[in-house]
C-alpha cells in the first residue's frame, strides 16, 4: 500500500462523504415545504433506523472485509480472497432480507409502542426494505476497498442519494392529497430505491472485475472473524444515527408532558431532526473528512511504534477542525433565524440550530479522536465512551425536554453534551495508549478570535444601520463572514498554518 494509494483512495471517500451529505442536506432543507412540520416529524422517526443501517454500512462491515480481503491478498491467496466475497455477499444478503421482512411485520409494533406514534407505520413499512440492499451494498463495498479500490464506493454512495431524491419528491406530492402520513410514507421509498441503485451499480462493477465463485472450503472461521471484527467499527461510528434514534422516540413524548398535542410534539421533532440537523449535517463533513484521510498515515506510525509522528497528525487535524468548524460554527448561531426563515417559511428551529452549532466543532473533535483510536487497533474504546455519551444524552433530554423554555433546544443540549463527554473520552484515552504529546486547544486562539471578530461584524451586517432587501442581506451574509474570518487569518499568520498542517497530513 503506497502512500499514493492512501491518499487517492481517501480522497474519493471524503468526496463521495461530502456530495452525498450535501444532496441530503439539500432534499431535507426543502422537504418541510412539502411535508409540513409534522410529516417530517413523521418521516423522521422512520429515518434513523435507515442512518444506523447507512452508517453499519459504510463504515463497519466493509472495512472489517477490506482488512481480511488485504490479508489475504498480501499472502498471494486470490481464490480465498474472491471466495470469502462472494460467502460475505450471500450471507450479507440473507441476512438483509431476514431483516427487512422483520421489520415489515413488526413495523405497526415500533410506531406504536417504540415512537408511540401510529401514523409513522407507513414511513417504517415503507423503509424495510433498505435493510436488504444496504447489506448487498456493504459487502460489495468492502470486496472494492480490501483492493484499494476506493472509487465504487463513492460513486454509489452519490448514485443513492441521487436516486433518492428523483424518487422522493415525486411520490411525496402524489400522495399528499391522500393524506400526511401516506406522503411522509412515500418520501421514506425513496430510501430502499437508492440503496438499491447503489446496490446494482456495484454489483455491474464487481462483476467486471472477477469471477464470482462459492467453490471451495467454506470459510465459516473468516466469516465469523468478519463479523466480530465489524462490531466495534460499525458501533464507534453511530453516534449521531443513536442519538437520533433516542430523539425520534424520547422527545415528543416529553414534549407532550409540556402540554403539547401528539400532533405539535410531533412538529417541534420535526423541527429539530428536519431543519436544524441537515444544517448542521453539514458541518460534520469536515470532521468525517479529516477522520477517513488520517487514518490510514496514524496506523501506519502506530505500527512503527512512533508515538511522536501519531500525535504530530492528530494535532494536524485538530487545528483543521478549529480551523473549519469554528467558523462554521460561529456562522451557523449568528444566521440560524434568518436562514431558518429563508430556508424553511419560518424560524422555529433556530434556537435548536443554535445550540447543536456551538457543538458542531467538538462533535468534529470526536470524530477525530474515534478514528485515531480506531486505526491504534483499540476499536472498543470510542464505543465504550459512545455509551457514557449516550447516557449523558439520555438524562440531559429527558429532564429538559418537558420544560416549556428548553423544549426542543433542551434536546439539542443532550447531543452537543454528549459529544463533549465523548469527545473528551477519546483524547483522554488517547493519551494513555499512546502517550502524551497532543493537545486539543494549543491551536484554538487565533480560529477562536477570528469567529469572534466574525461574529461580530455578521451582527452589524444583519442588524446594523445598514441599508437592503432583508433577504439579500442574509443571503450576502456568508461571503462576508468568509472574507471576515480570512482577514484574521491572513494579517495572524494562521494561513501559513494552515498550509503547513495540510504538508503534515
Amino acid at each position: 500500500m503506497t502512500e499514493r494509494s492512501v491518499w487517492r483512495g481517501a480522497f474519493w471517500l471524503s468526496l463521495g462523504s461530502f456530495v452525498s451529505k450535501l444532496i441530503g442536506a439539500i432534499y431535507r432543507i426543502f422537504l418541510p415545504r412539502v411535508l409540513g412540520d409534522y410529516g417530517v416529524g413523521l418521516f423522521q422517526m422512520a429515518y434513523p433506523l435507515y442512518a444506523i443501517l447507512l452508517a453499519v454500512s459504510v463504515n463497519g462491515i466493509p472495512t472489517a472485509l477490506a482488512k481480511q480481503s488485504a490479508e489475504k491478498l498480501s499472502r498471494g491467496d486470490t481464490e480465498g480472497a474472491e471466495r470469502l466475497g462472494a460467502w460475505a455477499q450471500v450471507a450479507l444478503g440473507l441476512i438483509g432480507m431476514v431483516l427487512a421482512a422483520l421489520m415489515e411485520l413488526a413495523s405497526r409494533w415500533i410506531a406504536v409502542y417504540v415512537f408511540r406514534e401510529p401514523a409513522a407505520t407507513g414511513a417504517i413499512r415503507a423503509l424495510a426494505p433498505a435493510l436488504a440492499f444496504v447489506a448487498l451494498e456493504a459487502s460489495f463495498r468492502g470486496y472494492f476497498q480490501g483492493r484499494q479500490e476506493m472509487r465504487p464506493t463513492a460513486m454509489s454512495q452519490i448514485f443513492e442519494q441521487v436516486a433518492r431524491v428523483m424518487v422522493m419528491f415525486p411520490l411525496a406530492y402524489h400522495f399528499l392529497p391522500t393524506g400526511v402520513d401516506n406522503a411522509a410514507a412515500a418520501a421514506t421509498v425513496g430510501a430502499p430505491v437508492g440503496a438499491a441503485v447503489g446496490m446494482v451499480y456495484l454489483a455491474f462493477q464487481r462483476s467486471s472485475r472477477g469471477k464470482w465463485s462459492l467453490r471451495g472450503r467454506f470459510p465459516g472461521r473468516d466469516l465469523w472473524r468478519l463479523f466480530t471484527v465489524a462490531l466495534p467499527m460499525s458501533l464507534s461510528g453511530l453516534l449521531f444515527p443513536l442519538m437520533l434514534m433516542a430523539d425520534s422516540m424520547f422527545v415528543p413524548m416529553r414534549l407532550r408532558l409540556a402540554g403539547l398535542t401528539l400532533e405539535q410534539a410531533t412538529a417541534r421533532f420535526g423541527q429539530l431532526s428536519g431543519e436544524a440537523m441537515p444544517l448542521i449535517n453539514l458541518t460534520m463533513v469536515v470532521g468525517a473528512a479529516l477522520a477517513v484521510s488520517l487514518v490510514p498515515a496514524i496506523a501506519r506510525a502506530t505500527i512503527r511504534g512512533d508515538r511522536r509522528e501519531a500525535n504530530s497528525k492528530v494535532d494536524s487535524a485538530i487545528h483543521l477542525v478549529w480551523l473549519l468548524g469554528l467558523p462554521m460554527a460561529g456562522g451557523l448561531v449568528m444566521l440560524a433565524h434568518p436562514l431558518t426563515q429563508l430556508l424553511y417559511g419560518e424560524s422555529g428551529a433556530s434556537g435548536a440550530l443554535q445550540v447543536l452549532a456551538l457543538g458542531s466543532p467538538i462533535l468534529a473533535l470526536q470524530q477525530v479522536m474515534g478514528s485515531s483510536l480506531q486505526a491504534s487497533g483499540h476499536g472498543w474504546v470510542p464505543v465504550k465512551n459512545l455509551i457514557y455519551g449516550a447516557g449523558v444524552k439520555f438524562l440531559l433530554t429527558w429532564f429538559l425536554t418537558p420544560i416549556p423554555f428548553w423544549g426542543i433546544r433542551g434536546a439539542a443540549i443532550g447531543t452537543v453534551a454528549a459529544s463533549i463527554v465523548a469527545a473528551y473520552l477519546n483524547w483522554h484515552d488517547w493519551v494513555r495508549i499512546v502517550g502524551p504529546g497532543t493537545h486539543p486547544f494549543r491551536s484554538v486562539v487565533w480560529p477562536l478570535a477570528g469567529t469572534v471578530v466574525m461574529a461580530m461584524g455578521l451582527h452589524v451586517w444583519l442588524y446594523g444601520p445598514l441599508y437592503g432587501q432583508e433577504t439579500l442581506r442574509s443571503v450576502l451574509a456568508v461571503p462576508v463572514g468568509m472574507l471576515l474570518y480570512g482577514a484574521v487569518m491572513v494579517l495572524s499568520g494562521e494561513w501559513q498554518a494552515v498550509a503547513q498542517a495540510l504538508k503534515a497530513r
